[in-house]
């Protein structure tokens, strides 16, 4: 294959991962939109989308590296980029594309980190909550200890006080 032929092929490659790449951005940005909203509903399919492009995505750059290696380049990112502007010369627009693709991953890299802290914040307060709920009902199971839970969900141990019963669960 010709220098030229290859320029042109791994443009299009390139171009083509930074379509998926650009939609896995647009998965990871509706993924967060439903964790801030607590819309769990759509998570697993987006989860399993998001999966699907990610395992696209590593096939493509093994594959590109392996073409790289056997060219001479170094198996790395690095030897990706001498790869690309070694060949940027016959094909213009490969630079260019290989930069997009590479902020394109870092921006898709962010959102995933993001949202994973997302996850971990809201499951530390849904394990606070069980911690209170679970107390609470113990606390019902012991004798002579102050009910926190009656039988239609009241306070019991402010029942007959004239006290208004309130709880705060975040």
């Amino acid at each position: 294959m010709s220098h030229t032929e290859q320029a042109i092929n791994l443009y299009r490659n390139l171009a083509q991962e930074c379509d998926i790449a650009m939609a896995l951005v647009d998965v990871l940005l509706e993924e967060q939109a439903c964790l801030v909203k607590l819309e769990t509903a759509r998570l697993g399919e987006l989860a399993l989308q998001k999966e699907s492009m990610m395992l696209e995505l590593e096939k493509r750059y093994l594959n590109n590296i392996q073409i790289a290696q056997s060219l001479g380049y170094e198996p790395t990112l690095d030897g990706m980029a001498y790869w690309v502007d070694d060949l940027a010369g016959d094909e213009r627009r490969l630079q260019g594309t290989y930069a997009t693709l590479r902020e394109t991953l870092q921006q898709a890299h962010r959102l995933n980190t993001t949202n994973g802290e997302l996850v971990a914040e809201q499951l530390a307060g849904l394990q606070e909550r069980i911690s209170i709920l679970t107390a609470a009902a113990v606390a019902d199971q012991q004798p002579g200890s102050a009910n926190t839970y009656g039988p239609t969900g009241s306070l019991n141990s402010l029942s007959g006080s004239g006290l208004t019963p309130r709880a705060v669960i975040r």
